[in-house]
């Protein structure tokens, strides 16, 4: 110890702080070193599950586009299917309309047919009639001699034949 107190280094003291430094150095690792180095190991498992929730993440998040993807697509065919038969079915209910409105036209064609040929039977009477009338009326004033009812059945017959 002399050896130390000619360097100026008083033994007792030196003893007391090796041994205040050992009790300070055992409880600040008890007290300090201890849970700062549990609160460090917590952190970077709490690191390492943050990194692995976002790679988990990341992987429902690309499962999840693929996904959109696909019912996307889907989605598209239905719509070009939907599209395809709205337009088959149009066309068929144009076909149908166009067939409908072709026999109507046809009704109404021979309807209009009928009715002619009913107009033109009746002015074709109509017109026997007169002429026949005025043939007897001509031949009265030709000959001047009253035209018995039978006779002039016969001329108008006659004359009728002959003009039509």
């Amino acid at each position: 110890m002399e050896a130390l107190t000619s360097l100026g280094i008083n033994g007792k003291l030196l003893i007391a702080q090796i041994i205040n430094f050992v009790i300070l150095l055992l409880l600040l690792s008890k007290l300090l070193y201890k849970p700062i180095l549990k609160m460090m190991e917590d952190r970077s498992e709490k690191i390492a599950s943050g990194l692995k929730s976002a790679e988990q993440s990341e992987e429902a998040l690309k499962k999840a586009e693929e996904e959109a993807d696909k019912i996307r697509e889907k989605a598209y065919k239905e719509s070009n299917e939907i599209l395809a038969n709205a337009k088959a079915e149009s066309d068929k209910s144009h076909k149908l309309l166009i067939t409908k409105a072709e026999a109507q036209a046809d009704q109404i064609r021979h309807h209009a047919a009928e009715e002619a040929l009913a107009v033109k039977d009746k002015a074709l009477k109509e017109a026997k009639g007169e002429i026949s009338g005025l043939i007897i009326s001509a031949l009265e004033k030709i000959t001047q001699n009253k035209i018995t009812d039978k006779d002039k059945e016969e001329f108008a017959k006659s004359a009728a034949k002959e003009i039509l």
